[in-house]
């Protein structure tokens, strides 16, 4: 009984950790932020710690897979273990945890922007909703404490808190999906918006802060969004804007998660807000490599029919070997910027020794693997589908025959 008791003391102290932390926190305007509009550049400043190690892309990658990401960042370790004081652990965010979320939309820009040109726009992708914002509740710091604000200074550096704060008090559905995605640009002369919690205010975005906002972005819609959001609103990208596939049924409140946890439709709107990325001085920034580093885009319409014919396969709808073959074959076809397919795929062609098409296949979703950072089928983690690729390539390199017996295949894993 005193067990039953201590556990039960346990989960009411948590469950109230978290929801102190999603308490609504008004933001005010501090004693530094007392001008009608602000320009903020996304260069370094020289307070910030020295990261003077060059990272690949292929580095970052097995970084991310060990979990020692860590260390191409020194303020990471610090931030993420002062979220976990704060609780950011505890709460729930869409498809994972808020503390889940925030380190994967770091990783994921520390893997699109590898080097210390990245490094600012991956610690606002740490703490990007810290302060809260127009999206979402949850306040981590008090944006009305100046000791709070001086906190997260101390944790990502000067240059990535005012962004953090910026993002705080605009309105990014407006800017984002309204305007910019809507024009299909982003303006050399910036934008000026409304400050959204002082109306006597207005901010000024130049072009820079813009092109950090859009592809920040595409980051944080990549990592949160899978196939419950469309049961949740009633279509594809309704809780985001944007181009959108609007179901028979309509909005359901009470859709219950994860539901079946089918990939969402959110690459094409990605590839679009990668195309507007682009628009701003393409020659001299590091854009996201996906979608031939933002030079195309996918229709919504080739999304969902290659989402679908995927979906069948992974329901067995799809009977004998040869037509799930011609199907995944098809879906690559209408959308090849994903993975999942690729892996689907190689395993059926691994079946059939077909060795050559196999390994070739295993190859792209490798590639792909190392330019995303995180999956479009969030059933499993990220981590999960890079190991089976590597076993599957592995097996096609070597020509090795599909196991008979289900033990051999359980007994997977050894990879050279």
């Amino acid at each position: 009984m005193a067990c039953s008791t201590h556990r039960f003391s346990l989960w009411w102290h948590i469950l109230n950790g978290c929801a102190a932390l999603m308490f609504f926190l008004p933001l005010a305007v501090s004693a530094n932020d007392t001008t009608s509009s602000m320009t903020l550049s996304s260069s370094c400043p020289s307070s910030s710690p020295a990261n003077t190690t060059e990272w690949s892309r292929a580095d970052i990658l097995d970084l991310i897979l060990s979990s020692d990401v860590e260390k191409t960042d020194p303020f990471l370790a610090q931030t993420v273990a002062e979220l976990k004081r704060r609780g950011a652990h505890r709460c729930w965010h869409k498809h994972s945890s808020f503390l889940n979320h925030l380190t994967s939309v770091h990783q994921i820009l520390k893997l699109w922007l590898p080097g210390s040109n990245g490094d600012v726009i991956a610690r606002v992708g740490l703490l990007h909703s810290a302060y809260s914002n127009s999206y979402v509740n949850l306040a981590l710091f008090n944006p009305n404490d100046f000791s709070e604000r001086e906190r997260v200074r101390d944790l990502i550096g000067v240059e990535a808190e005012k962004v953090v704060y910026l993002f705080c008090v605009i309105d990014r559905q407006t800017i984002v999906v309204d305007t910019l995605l809507k024009n299909g640009v982003i303006p050399a002369e910036g934008l000026d918006v409304p400050h959204i919690r002082d109306k006597t205010k207005t901010v000024h975005l130049d072009a820079e802060m813009l092109w950090l906002l859009v592809v920040f972005t595409m980051a944080d819609i990549s990592d949160q969004y899978f196939g419950w959001w469309e049961d949740l609103f009633g279509g594809s990208m309704q809780g985001f804007g944007g181009s959108s596939l609007k179901n028979d049924a309509g909005p359901d409140p009470n859709a219950l998660w994860p539901g079946l946890s089918r990939p969402g439709l959110w690459v094409s709107h990605v590839s679009e807000l990668g195309a507007v990325a682009r628009s701003y001085n393409a020659n001299s920034h590091t854009l996201p490599p996906v979608f031939d580093n933002c030079t195309r885009v996918l229709l919504l319409e080739h999304e969902n029919e290659a989402r679908n014919l995927y979906w069948q396969v992974i329901t067995d709808t799809v009977s004998s070997d040869e037509t799930i073959i011609e199907v995944l074959q098809q879906c690559i076809r209408l959308n090849p910027w994903v993975f999942e397919p690729r892996i689907m795929l190689a395993q059926k062609l691994l079946q059939a020794n077909m060795f050559e098409e196999a390994q070739a296949e295993a190859e792209r979703a490798l590639e792909l693997e190392e330019l995303w950072g995180f999956p479009w089928d969030k059933r499993l983690g990220f981590e999960a589908w890079v190991a089976w690729t590597r076993v599957l390539h592995q097996r096609a390199e070597e020509k090795l025959p599909w196991p008979k017996s289900s033990w051999e295949v359980i007994n997977f894993g050894l990879v050279k």
